[in-house]
């Protein structure tokens, strides 16, 4: 019992204690308590890197009904900046995905232009115009965004050189429809010549074409689902079968009847790029994650910093931009794949054999023959730097090996455990991911379905640091524990996987 509440103590707090000097958001044994005098050797260093940004100090108003976490209150340093600010010297951090470059000012040319605030444009962002599936559907007003893309160029470097038509107009708040003149009286010949003329209407009808085929495959698609349901045998009751080319909210589309929206594919035809071989390409691909252009990953540094340090630590930080777009977390996960890929290629070739197993020296007329590539490739000797990579067929060749290995050594595992998580049930859980959004929340007066998959879809990497923390303390403070509530345990194994709707479990070999 005593191990069981020495576990559930470990579990209780989440990663709700912000670091003073990298604003990361941690977990109690991951910090201290920041005291000030400490640090004296290099006064200019501590005075820029202990901004005290998160601590919330009490007024005469809120002092009586407070509702702020007690953490929130006192100022907190991390390990890691602890012991670089104790010497005096602070090293800080300023600062399968396919990017493909959009036409921005392409894009910018062919909205329709509006001029009234209180219009709406519903907007489908598409990968190319002729698919009738999308990536985005939204509505936007079109004062607002012509507001956020005139701010986008005033504090981005990136975008400072689009232009947008008509900038007097489209961003005057008391120009309204009545007041203005028709689309084509502005457009004189002045302004636009024939060529652009052309250029502009062929951009429009290409992004308006795709109505009449949508409403020609509705109608055939409702014929179709009259006939099959006259039939009886309509699967599932009428309900359309989950895919990826279904749009997320169903009732939505339905009710906009595509009419009236206008569909754009900025990057239809351009072809991928490098990540490592475009400048800024993290800055322009996610603005809103970086409006200034500025801290980015491949930004010239006096000490260079590697992929699976710089994403760690956005990830972690208080800052919430990045840990909620999900598009960023595969963005991160595909960069550091690469960057260890390469790494590892680099190194073996430094270290690799020049010669096959059968002693002939390897040359460039082998490399160039089919054969012999193939016979390296069946010799393992092709693949070997992707056995660090998590995930590979050489990783998992020699994560089976390694199993074997101790099963030879210690005989057959005593038990076979499944842990799956129950994020739903776990109370800690909702509560840190809304105290890291500085919001207090009731879990008994929360509703299963809507409130609790929203909360945790917000911010799934404080899910899953979470689930990573109790697996932890389940094995160091509760199996492994002076205990022993199964047995002296000699060795462990298990491995980690998540489900189709992103819940992580593991499987795990234990010898007792």
């Amino acid at each position: 019992m005593k191990a069981v509440e020495v576990f559930k103590a470990q579990i209780k707090n989440g990663p709700t204690f912000v670091c003073t000097v990298c604003h990361r958001a941690l977990f109690p044994n991951q910090v201290r308590a920041c005291q000030r005098r400490f640090y004296e050797k290099n006064r200019h260093v501590v005075a820029s890197c202990l901004t005290g940004q998160f601590v919330h100090i009490c007024d005469d108003e809120c002092q009586a009904s407070c509702s702020v976490p007690a953490e929130r209150k006192l100022e907190w340093i991390c390990h890691t900046c602890y012991s670089h600010l104790k010497d005096g010297q602070q090293r800080a951090i300023r600062g399968n995905v396919v990017c493909v470059p959009s036409e921005v000012q392409e894009t910018v040319n062919v909205l329709p232009r509006l001029k009234s605030k209180s219009q709406m444009l519903r907007v489908k962002l598409k990968r190319r115009l002729c698919y009738k599936g999308h990536q985005f559907f939204q509505t936007v007003t079109w004062s607002k965004l012509m507001s956020a893309l005139m701010k986008l160029k005033q504090v981005h470097p990136q975008y400072r050189d689009i232009t947008i038509r008509d900038d007097a107009d489209l961003c005057d708040p008391t120009l309204t429809d009545d007041e203005s003149s028709s689309d084509e009286a502005q457009m004189s010949d002045s302004e636009y010549n024939e060529e652009a003329l052309e250029e502009m209407y062929r951009f429009e009808s290409d992004a308006l074409c795709g109505m009449n085929s949508d409403s020609q495959h509705d109608n055939s698609g409702n014929k179709q689902q009259q006939e099959n349901s006259e039939d009886g045998d309509q699967p599932n009751g009428g309900v359309i079968l989950e895919s990826c080319l279904q749009p997320n909210d169903v009732a939505e589309e339905i009710m906009s009847f595509t009419e009236g929206i206008y569909c754009v594919a900025p990057a239809e035809r351009n072809n991928p790029v490098s990540f490592f071989k475009t400048p800024k390409l993290e800055a322009m691909a996610f603005p809103v994650q970086f409006p200034t252009g500025q801290n980015t990953l491949d930004e010239e540094r006096a000490i260079k910093l590697t992929p699976s340090k710089y994403f760690p630590t956005r990830l972690c930080c208080v800052d919430e931009r990045f840990a909620r777009d999900t598009n960023y977390l595969f963005f991160a996960q595909f960069v550091t794949e690469i960057y260890q890929a390469t790494s590892s290629m680099t190194i073996q070739l430094r270290k690799g054999k020049p010669f096959t197993r059968d002693g002939r020296r390897i040359n460039n007329a082998m490399l160039q023959d089919k054969r012999e590539v193939e016979k390296l490739v069946r010799s393992k000797d092709a693949v070997r730097f992707m056995t660090p990579l998590r995930g590979t067929p050489a990783y998992w060749e020699k994560t089976t090996k390694d199993l074997f290995a101790m099963i030879r050594q210690l005989g057959t595992p005593t038990f076979f455990c499944t842990f799956s998580a129950a994020e739903m049930r776990w109370e800690e859980v909702i509560t840190a991911i809304k105290a890291q959004q500085g919001e207090v929340v009731n879990f008994a007066q929360l509703d299963w379905a809507t409130n609790k998959c929203e909360i945790l879809r917000s911010n799934p990497v404080t899910t899953m640091r979470m689930f990573d923390k109790r697996v932890e303390a389940l094995f160091r403070d509760l199996i492994l524990s002076p205990a022993q509530p199964i047995g002296e345990v000699v060795d462990y194994f298990y491995r980690l996987e998540f489900q189709h709707r992103g819940s992580p479990h593991i499987h795990c070999f234990i010898w007792v």
